[in-house]
Parts: structure tokens; sequence; C-alpha cells
């Protein structure tokens, strides 16, 4: 239905340029078809696994309390709630991208509001690279903790083996230039984090009679809560900008791209609600922001593995998050640009240096990884995957008639973007604006209320 939906959409207000581009590629496809005996498609096979692995994440070891705070009937819907509106917004901005001729998020944001007001989502992206970092170290720090414990009988003080990991680990990697080596690396966190996942649902079902009588302590209670629970589940479904990336590696197929979506947050969904299930089961209202804590250093391997496991590759993570992060920040400050032109290495030693001091001296006063990954969903989850979006096509269809724009369309002459207003997408856009901010002022202050 939403394929249709926007389909049915793209086909009034089309440009010249991207009508013919269209009609373009489909003689293409078709002259191809026949030289191969079949159409050609993009597929959305390799789109829909490099979807999943960017929506799976360390993220996941946060769902369990999320589940807890909402409690169990209205979290699961919560959290199916989350997953269609961030799903929708996703092929939102691929329209956009398509109706606009833009490729990056930024672009789309731009030909609607500007390039003065570009910051607003640079700001959004230096935030998240910057948290995600945080949440990164705490993670690091609990499961080295856990490990050693069980490795030694001895658990280290928690500063001391942030600072020892920041400066043995993540310093020199984030001061690496090259990490296409590193690439491997978010691989084998996938593998890790199915085996976790494995583990604990297997778990659970072995202790079906206490996970069973866990979840019905927390079957239903509706509070506050639920908008942490809301706020985590929107960071775990956060992907959108890289929606014009997909989009892309699609041939701007839009069916395709909805195909993707569909197939990678459902996927998304199931095991973000069965994982979130098998913790809150197992543990009940002694569930923490990180359920691998939960865990007791008593010489159970397949936890002390995963413990391990889960440290060592996200400290090879850690650099690429960061490095976005970081570039990100020079490309929105003349004055790192300045610096990074008149003396490279310094510029480079300092801002990656200081910026990682800055993130492990803000793990340190953190204890629990759910408080970032919920202020992050709260506040930039909500902004990136609902607000702008739904914004941008407000904006640019107000008054029913096509807009000028500040910013020309690439490959085009006229300042004019051929998007009409449909009022159904229109009156969801709205609904995306209010409800993304009131889960940025509810979210966060129930975020903050659990510290």
């Amino acid at each position: 239905p939403l394929s249709l939906f926007f389909h049915r959409l793209e086909e009034p207000g089309a440009s010249a340029a991207l009508a013919m581009t269209g009609h373009m590629s489909r003689l293409q496809e078709k002259a191809d078809g026949k030289a191969h005996g079949q159409e050609s498609s993009p597929s959305t096979t390799a789109a829909s696994m490099n979807l999943t692995k960017n929506l799976i994440g360390a993220g996941i070891f946060s769902l369990p309390s999320a589940l807890l705070s909402g409690s169990v009937v209205p979290g699961v819907a919560a959290m199916a709630g989350v997953c269609c509106l961030c799903g929708s917004s996703f092929i939102l901005i691929a329209f956009l991208c398509k109706k606009l001729n833009c490729q990056t998020y930024r672009d789309v944001w731009c030909v609607a509001f500007g390039k003065r007001t570009a910051a607003i989502v640079d700001s959004c992206i230096i935030v998240n690279g910057f948290f995600a970092c945080v949440a990164y170290t705490i993670l690091v720090s609990d499961f080295l903790s856990k490990a050693t414990e069980a490795l030694s009988g001895f658990q280290p003080q928690r500063t001391m083996l942030i600072w020892t990991n920041t400066l043995v680990f993540m310093l020199p990697l984030s001061h690496a230039k090259d990490l296409s080596a590193l690439r491997f690396t978010s691989m084998l966190g996938l593998a890790i984090i199915a085996l976790v996942f494995a583990y604990i649902v297997s778990d659970s079902l072995a202790s079906f009679g206490q996970s069973l009588d866990n979840l019905k302590a927390n079957a239903v209670h509706l509070d506050m809560g639920v908008f942490k629970t809301i706020a985590i589940c929107t960071s775990a479904f956060q992907a959108h900008y890289n929606a014009p990336r997909i989009f892309k590696q699609l041939d701007c197929n839009l069916k395709a791209h909805t195909s993707t979506v569909l197939t990678s947050f459902s996927t998304a969904f199931f095991i973000y609600a069965l994982f979130a299930l098998a913790g809150l089961g197992l543990f009940g209202e002694d569930v923490l922001g990180n359920v691998l804590r939960n865990y007791q250093a008593d010489g159970n391997i397949a936890i002390t593995f995963s413990w391990f496991g889960m440290a060592f590759a996200i400290i090879f993570t850690y650099p690429l998050v960061f490095t976005a992060a970081r570039d990100s920040l020079i490309g929105s400050q003349a004055f790192l640009q300045q610096a990074m032109r008149a003396n490279p290495t310094g510029a480079h030693v300092a801002i990656t240096s200081s910026m990682v001091a800055t993130i492990s001296t803000v793990a340190c006063c953190i204890q629990d990884v759910s408080t970032v990954t919920g202020m992050l969903g709260a506040f930039i989850g909500s902004s990136l995957c609902w607000i702008f979006p739904a914004s941008i096509y407000l904006k640019l269809t107000r008054g029913g008639s096509p807009t000028s724009l500040e910013v020309p369309l690439i490959g085009q002459k006229a300042g004019t973007a051929q998007l009409r207003r449909d009022p159904m997408l229109a009156a969801y856009c709205t609904f995306l604006v209010i409800f993304g901010s009131a889960s940025i002022v509810v979210g966060v202050q129930t975020v903050l209320g659990t510290i």
C-alpha cells in the first residue's frame, strides 16, 4: 500500500527531467531484458541486508529495559508503532529525493529550507555520532568489567577502565586515517549479537515458567514510562540519514525501496521484540539498561565470551562512527576547515584528541547506557526520523502549488519544485510533526526522570 500510495503521488507532479530519465531507464531495462532473456530489476536482497545491518546494533541490549518501562503489551505496541512510523518516513525521504533529484538527506533539507539552515541537520548528525560514541564507551566498560571479574575475580574501577580503554584503543584507532580494514568488524559485531540473541532467547525458553511469570507481572501498566520505550525504540529504528544511499543503491526505484524497507524493518521488529521479551522474562523488574550486565561472573563461558566479543567488536566499530561525527563537525565549522588547511596534522590530532577525551569524560558521568540511547531517540531520533522529513514535505507543498526554491534542483534550470500536496500525505506529515515534537518534550523528561 505504501508503494502504491507514493507511486500515485509521483506521476502527476513529476518533473520533465525525471520523467525523461525514468522513460529512458525503462527503455534500457526492456532492451537489457531482451538481451538476457528477462527484464532486469534492482536487487533488493543486498539492500535489505545492508539496511538490516544498519538497524540492528548494540542498542538491542537496552530493549528489555525499554520494555520494562512501558510494560509488555503497551511496550510491544509502542515498538510496533515506532517501527511503522520510522519505516514510512524512511520511504518518505526516498520519495522526496526522487521528486527533488537529491542524493543526500542534507540536500533535501537545503532544497526546502536553504543552505543557511543546513547547520540544523549537521548539528543533529554531530550530536548523534558523539553520543553514539558515548554509548559505545559505556558498553565497552560494562563488558570489560564483567569479563575481567569473570576471569580474575577482580572488578576494576569503572573510571580507570574507561580511560585505560580510551588511551590504549579508542584514541589510537580514532587517529587512523585509513579505516578500510575496520569495515569487517561490523560484520563480526553482528555475528556476536546473533549468538547473544540466540543464547538469551534459548535461556529464556529454558526457564519458561519463570519468564512467563515475569512477563505476566509486567503485562500492562499505563503510565509515562511508555515514552521512554518510544524513545529507546526510536533510537533502535533510526537509520534515516542513510535512506538516500539505500535509495541510490536501488537505482532510485521507489517500489524496490519500499520492498526493502518493509523487509528490513519487519525483520528488525521481530528480532527486537523477541529479544526484549526474552530479556524481560529472564530478569523481570531487575533487568538493567544493558541486559548482559544482569548475568553474574560465575564461570559462564558463553556469557564471558559474549562480553569479550562485544567489547572487541564495539572497540573497532567506534572509530567508524567517530570519524563520521568528526568530519561532520569539521565540515560545518569554517574555522576548523581553515585550521585543517593551515596545519593538517596538528589540527587532526587536536580535534580528534579533544573529542575523544570529551566523549570519555561524559561516559564516566553516565552509568546506564539506556539513558544515552533514550535521549538520542527522544531528541535526535524524533527530529531526523519524523519532524524533519515531514516538515520538508509540508514546506515544499505549502499552498498546494509548486514551490519556489532557494536551491535549484540538480541538473535543472527552473527553480521550482514539482511537488504537489496530497491531502492524505499532508495530514500524515502533520501528525508526524506533532507526534515527534511531543516525543521530544515528554520523552526527554521521562528519560531524565529515571536517572
